[in-house]
């Protein structure tokens, strides 16, 4: 029989098991959130660039990078369209290291480069999905997920008589350490319950993800050396795309890693709906013909697309701007205190 007793242990047993992982993924978490603004701030003279009149060709750009790596695969080139200061990025892959170069997209002169998995941000990335340890860390992950959710469920369960009178009730900071640890626990765990089944249900799904990408059945691309299409008139294609989207803004372009892969234009035009990804248009063209394929529009993706999509911007809090990355950051440093506070509670008690 399921008795209060039994879900309370429970519930002790998946949070204790989770703990520290939670605190881990609320603070490599919180920064992600604000992974760009974090990014220039601890690389302020490369990412960030002072704004000018007019910003220089593509096919110059992309010629300043090739200029450092005069051997290295191109992969793609991230223009920062809508942010005026940031420098476009250059990825390249030199001697199986992917590298970022960054040119000022005003003068054309080359900021700085960086190796992709140094980077700060990316570290944070792969500590938040994988523990840095792939992909047998994601697997951890992907239990914590379900252990940080169980713990939610049987809480909820558990406290159900008594969830709305912690706010009237409060913290007695007064008394015991016991008792504020525990006041603490009840009443931002009640704040934040529902942030946190969130966060615990979309993990566990990005992560079963991963299992099917690992474990699935479909056709691998054999890994062999192949020599990509040498890309040209960059330019040319960011025009072509803007005429088969109207308003499109370019902002990223995927050049091909073999001859037979596509090169791909993505965007965003002014109608684009934020909740279904970072880019929501695209275009595809032949590398090696110059052919368009097909136009991409997020808006008439099929239910999985968007859903996968939803589901990553509802969980880095990146729709709304300003307002929901402030908000996910104070809810995610609640359930980081939710975290502490029973660990003490089991601390004090045992």
């Amino acid at each position: 029989m399921l008795t209060d007793k039994l879900v309370f242990r429970i519930h002790r047993v998946l949070g204790l098991t989770a703990g520290l992982f939670i605190l881990m993924l609320t603070l490599t978490g919180s920064i992600l959130v604000l992974d760009s603004q974090v990014d220039a701030w601890l690389n302020p003279g490369v990412v960030t660039v002072e704004p000018a009149a007019s910003r220089q060709p593509a096919d110059a750009l992309l010629a300043s990078a090739r200029r450092q790596f005069p051997t290295a695969t191109l992969l793609n080139m991230r223009l920062y369209a809508g942010e005026s200061d940031r420098a476009t990025r250059v990825e390249l892959k030199e001697k199986g290291e992917r590298i970022w170069v960054y040119v000022n997209p005003y003068t054309g002169a080359v900021t700085g480069t960086r190796e992709r998995e140094k980077a700060f941000v990316r570290q944070m990335r792969e500590l938040h999905e994988s523990l840095l340890w792939e992909p047998y860390g994601g697997y951890i992950m992907g239990l914590v997920g379900l252990c940080l959710l169980g713990s939610v469920l049987t809480g909820a369960w558990y406290y159900r008589k008594s969830l709305l009178s912690v706010f009237s009730m409060g913290v007695r900071w007064k008394k015991s350490r016991r008792i504020v640890y525990a006041d603490l626990h009840k009443y931002l765990g009640v704040v934040a319950m529902l942030f946190m089944t969130w966060m615990g249900a979309t993990g566990v799904f990005f992560h079963w993800e991963h299992l099917e990408r690992s474990f699935g059945n479909g056709p691998q691309r054999p890994k062999t050396e192949v020599t990509p299409p040498t890309i040209t008139a960059v330019d040319t294609y960011l025009t072509r795309s803007q005429q088969a989207i109207p308003q499109l803004t370019p902002d990223l372009i995927a050049f091909p890693e073999a001859p037979d892969r596509p090169l791909v234009v993505r965007g965003n035009t002014p109608e684009s709906n934020r909740m279904l990804g970072r880019f929501t248009a695209a275009v595809e063209f032949d590398a090696l013909t110059g052919v368009q394929h097909k136009v991409f529009r997020a808006e008439e993706a099929d239910a999985e697309y968007k859903l996968e999509h939803v589901f990553e911007e509802l969980h880095f809090g990146r729709f709304g701007g300003p307002v929901t990355q402030i908000l996910w950051i104070v809810m995610a440093l609640a359930t980081a205190v939710v975290s502490v506070t029973g660990l003490l509670i089991w601390w004090v008690k045992r």
